[in-house]
């Protein structure tokens, strides 16, 4: 077997609509009707948004976005309120920054601009 992509990453949130109107705001794209917010990427990557369930170990979920310009995205996003972890800095495949969504989810936003991860084409 061979993982080709991530197809599908779920948030566990408290309030799935609340929760849907910050990502529909922060991603710039509304959500696809569904039984929670549920967000379409190009070439079948989704991200879903359920309820989180105190006691199960569902939660604290982390997730990264490739965007073209870490910096520029950055610019924009602060631009419309939104509070960042940190500014955006080096790693090795190019620039990182992370913000944390309403229940305390983080979001990285990563461009790949050394190239990318070792293997990625």
């Amino acid at each position: 077997m061979r993982v080709r992509r991530i197809e599908t990453a779920i948030q566990f949130v408290s309030d799935p609509e609340a929760s849907g109107k910050w990502y529909a705001d922060f991603l710039g794209i509304e959500p696809t009707p569904y039984e929670g917010p549920y967000f379409r990427f190009d070439e079948h990557a989704y991200l879903i948004l359920a309820p989180g369930s105190p006691g199960t170990g569902r939660g604290g979920t982390g997730i990264w976005f490739e965007v073209e310009d870490v910096d520029e995205a950055y610019r924009e996003l602060t631009e419309r309120g939104h509070k960042f972890n940190e500014p955006p800095f080096d790693i090795p495949p190019g620039r990182l920054v992370t913000i944390n969504d309403p229940d305390g989810n983080i979001i990285g936003l990563i461009d790949n601009t050394k190239g990318g991860m070792p293997g990625q084409q």
